[in-house]
């Protein structure tokens, strides 16, 4: 599997541009924050329910590889793929009493999502996993950032779980 490595700062703001490194040093994605619209934002400030971001994933062209929306926060999540333009709903599975996996299909294939209790999160591709992304713990509490590990057999699995895990597990951001 190949390896790659996200710094997440401990304030995000919506220009912030994290990349996403792979063994190289090389920067071969870019992930940002993105906002709900306009409505979505308010019901979210007024009920401070679902998830207050989503996130999108850029190759280092900045050409947008998947952008993860919905209609309200935490309601209909769609993923886009934008090679194909393909949009597809996620759908949220009860996992335990209070964890979720997610779920789609693109391109005729099955997708499954899922966070651990060790809080790392797995992407299954037709039932074979094939990346997992993990989050070191600090050492140094006054770090201004988090670092994210991807393990995935390929770049496109890569940039797929981090946008996943970003939008879905991770709240430090």
């Amino acid at each position: 599997m190949e390896r790659f490595t996200c710094q997440v700062p401990s304030n995000v703001h919506i220009s912030t541009i994290m990349p996403i490194i792979n063994e190289h040093s090389k920067t071969v994605f870019e992930m940002r924050k993105q906002q709900h619209r306009f409505l979505a934002r308010i019901v979210n400030g007024l009920l401070r329910y679902g998830i207050p971001y989503c996130y999108k994933i850029a190759n280092e062209y900045t050409k947008p590889l998947y952008t993860i929306d919905c209609i309200f926060p935490g309601i209909r999540y769609k993923l886009t793929e934008h090679s194909s333009s393909q949009i597809v709903q996620i759908v949220p599975h009860r996992v335990q009493l209070i964890e979720k996996a997610y779920s789609f299909r693109l391109d005729s294939h099955e997708y499954y999502f899922e966070k651990d209790y060790t809080s790392s999160g797995y992407l299954k591709y037709d039932n074979q996993q094939v990346a997992t992304v993990s989050m070191t713990i600090k050492k140094d509490i006054s770090l201004e950032f988090d670092t994210i590990i991807i393990k995935a057999t390929t770049q496109e699995f890569a940039a797929l779980a981090a946008v996943l895990y970003h939008t879905f597990y991770y709240y430090g951001a």
